[in-house]
């Protein structure tokens, strides 16, 4: 069943009603997925050695809040619950299932804040949490719950939180979590100089300047800045490690060789690079016992693939949103559970603005304005989804602009381009740059993600009216990340990317992908620069008070709706199939779909 938990807001609804299924004629043959030999040999080395050094891995989206923070005539310092004396409640306890089967849809490497792959997205940080822990959860929450953390207290100027650990808890090895932990944690992500998923809360926004342990239990975090959202960011999304590991690690991010030891409630105990995850449950979680002892995850790229094995009983779960195709044959299935809640994914089209052409605002606001996104919602997602803003925050974000919306126009958008010069064609009926230049740029798209294929497709066919041609290149996701980096020089016009929920509810999110490259990640998306964004961005991010930042955000949306470094293509609704009699406590939560760790602990899950 699907269970309600203290700060969900978007409970999963189940679909019970019977549909006639109008996309899909048939069924894919389903594929055979090898079961786990539980002799195997091919296990992962053990966590203590220090691995040869390699070449980091890129990092992508950076990407969390989840409804707007209320008005206050003062700022609120925290989200954190009054101390009290009363005894710490006893874990709960579930009887547990045996084995879960879950299809995964990327491989993420051996799993560490370091050294994953983003080949899951939008899955990996929910992958990675499995394993590791968070102060608090979850930096999709403006109210998050506390974690690894009882209490986080800022001093006046809120430059300084004080964090006071719950006692007792335990890293997968044995040994105590620790003040020493969390401090270490801080100083190793600031130390390693990665601009990666989670890094960047220590070196960039908000900078990390030190940590006191005052005793085992607490430790005082300080930055540079005022901090007025730690209890979400950083302390709901950056994972505490274990510095007894990794203190002897000098390249993080060559550790690709060992298995993650973390406090979360799975043990990551096998790896088949490529093919399988497999877990077993942490029974020493300091809350309980997981719901479930061992969960499989093959590794199934190709989603027709992982539909017909979750059909074919194969495996009981898919990691991914139900294809809108097949989304009435599951409802219509009484082997299957079908639940909905917001993941607050989006699909994004960023320009290089380093080319020429791209560089001006007004082919890329053309290109916006000639773009029906509903026709994409409607024939790409079956009505499944929500076109994207111009703004491109996920309306479900507590900080997105709330008139939020997309202005689809043609013939202003011709006008646009006649207007800046773009007036000539050549033979085959595409603008020319005063220049001489055809407005002809490729676009890099997923090839593991056909839905994003189709959906650019129809895009271009939308483009050629205008005079702009877009010319379709699909390609592994590695190869289009390495194409984005500065060892390549760029060599991209225009790529396609999905994105989470740590891009959309976290305040620092724009901070992060728009910024003039230089801060955040901003280099390697679109490499946009605006002085008055940057200033304002700058200002938001040491606003105290939650109500003026979120105006100061609000503006900041509007300068991105008028100058479109990116598109945001649709919002996808989040919709999850499941095998019922296999296991039943799939927790939808907001933010995070249903793949999150709150699907298997004993406090939401009512089996």
């Amino acid at each position: 069943m699907i269970c309600s938990f203290k700060h969900v807001k978007i409970i999963a609804t189940l679909l019970a009603t019977a549909m006639v299924l109008a996309a899909c004629s048939g069924t894919p043959e389903a594929p055979e997925v090898e079961t786990v030999d539980e002799t195997a040999t091919e296990v992962v080395a053990e966590p203590t050695e220090a691995p040869a050094p390699t070449d980091p891995p890129e990092p992508t989206a950076e990407p969390a809040p989840t409804d707007p923070p209320e008005p206050t005539d003062e700022p609120e310092p925290t989200a954190e619950p009054e101390p009290t004396d009363e005894p710490e409640p006893e874990p709960e306890m579930v009887e547990q299932v045996e084995k879960v089967v879950i299809a995964y849809n990327g491989y993420e490497g051996n799993m560490t804040p370091f050294t994953h792959t983003f080949n899951s997205l939008p899955n990996t940080h929910n992958l990675i949490m499995m394993v590791y822990d968070t102060l608090f959860w979850s930096a999709n929450d403006d109210e998050p719950d506390p974690w690894l953390a009882e209490t986080a207290v800022p001093n006046e100027d809120f430059t300084t939180w004080q964090v006071t650990l719950r006692p007792g808890i335990t890293w997968h090895d044995g040994e105590p979590l620790t003040a020493e932990d969390v401090a270490f944690t801080f100083e190793y992500f600031e130390a390693s100089g990665l601009p990666g998923r989670y890094a960047h809360h220590t070196f960039d926004q908000p900078h990390f300047v030190g940590a006191e342990v005052i005793d085992e239990l607490t430790i005082d975090i300080s930055f540079e800045a005022p901090l007025s959202t730690f209890t979400y960011l950083p302390g709901g999304d950056l994972p505490i490690i274990p510095k007894h590991i990794w203190e002897s690690i000098e390249k993080p991010a060559a550790a690709t060789e060992m298995l993650p030891i973390g406090s979360g409630p799975y043990k990551l105990v096998e790896i088949v690079p490529d093919e399988l995850y497999r877990f077993e449950a942490n029974n020493d979680y300091f809350l309980g016992a997981p719901a479930v002892a061992a969960i499989n995850m093959p590794i199934i790229t190709a989603p027709p693939a992982a539909w017909a094995a979750l059909e074919a009983g194969q495996v009981d779960f898919v990691a991914r949103d139900v294809a809108p195709p097949l989304v009435a044959k599951f409802s219509g299935d009484d082997n299957f559970t079908v639940a909905r809640g917001t993941h607050m994914t989006s699909i994004n089209m960023f320009f290089n603005t380093r080319r020429p052409l791209l560089g001006d605002a007004a082919v890329r606001k053309a290109i916006a304005m000639a773009m029906d996104k509903q026709a994409l919602v409607d024939t790409i997602l079956l009505g499944n989804g929500r076109v994207g803003n111009d703004n491109f925050v996920h309306p479900d974000s507590p900080w997105a602009l709330p008139d939020g919306a997309h202005q689809f126009d043609p013939e202003a958008a011709a006008a646009l381009l006649d207007d800046a010069g773009y007036t000539e064609f050549n033979d085959a009926g595409i603008r020319l740059s005063p220049e001489g230049q055809p407005l002809s740029f490729e676009v890099l798209a997923p090839s593991t993600a056909p839905l994003i294929q189709r959906a650019i497709q129809l895009v271009a066919e939308q483009m050629l009216p205008l005079g702009i041609e877009l010319r379709i290149e699909a390609l592994d996701v590695p190869t289009i990340r390495q194409r984005r980096l500065p060892a390549l020089e760029f060599d991209y016009d225009i790529f396609l990317q999905p994105l989470e929920s740590h891009t959309h509810a976290d305040p620092d999110g724009l901070y992060y992908f728009f910024h003039s490259p230089g801060k955040g990640v901003g280099g390697i998306f679109s490499a946009y620069r605006n002085p008055a964004f940057d200033a304002l961005a700058e200002e938001a991010a040491v606003t105290i008070d939650l109500d003026e930042r979120a105006e100061m955000l609000y503006d900041m949306q509007r300068m991105l709706a008028e100058d479109v470094p990116a598109i945001v293509l649709y919002y996808p609704d989040g919709i999850y199939a499941y095998r019922t009699e296999t296991y039943n406590g799939w927790v939808v939560e907001p933010g995070h779909g249903a793949f999150t760790k709150r699907s298997f602990l004993p406090q939401t899950v009512d089996q």
